[in-house]
């Protein structure tokens, strides 16, 4: 009895130490989350994505939003859209790796009304 009551602490002590160390979610990183899912679902729509290119697609898509908001909030003027403009080139290239070459010339179709390069404010 008394081994197990010590295994049961020790168990509890090493649960709660290991969740320590993982980050909290932000917000900025829930919204890129949300954001993602909402592109990966327009895409998805058009392209008929399979599960797995769908989870890899997604990952690629988040790390893009990363990028942008990073250049967004480095750059100005037309230093920030050339920077998104190679981004935008380097996104392209890289979903060629996930998507075959039917979805791939159907991607290039779609990419500007889904993921404009910049959106003009009024």
């Amino acid at each position: 009895m008394k081994t197990k009551i010590t295994l049961l602490i020790l168990f509890l002590s090493l649960t709660f130490v290991n969740a320590q160390h993982y980050p909290p979610v932000s917000d900025s990183s829930q919204k890129i989350e949300e954001q993602s899912k909402d592109i990966v679902d327009a895409y998805d729509r058009e392209l008929a994505m399979t599960a797995k290119q769908r989870a890899l697609f997604q990952l690629k898509v988040e790390d893009y939003l990363m990028l942008r908001k990073k250049i967004e909030s480095n750059y100005d003027g037309r230093e920030e859209l050339d920077a998104l403009v190679e981004m935008q080139a380097q996104e392209t290239l890289d979903m060629n790796d996930i998507l075959t070459r039917i979805q791939m010339q159907l991607y290039k179709k779609i990419k500007p009304t889904i993921q404009p390069l910049k959106e003009v404010e009024n």
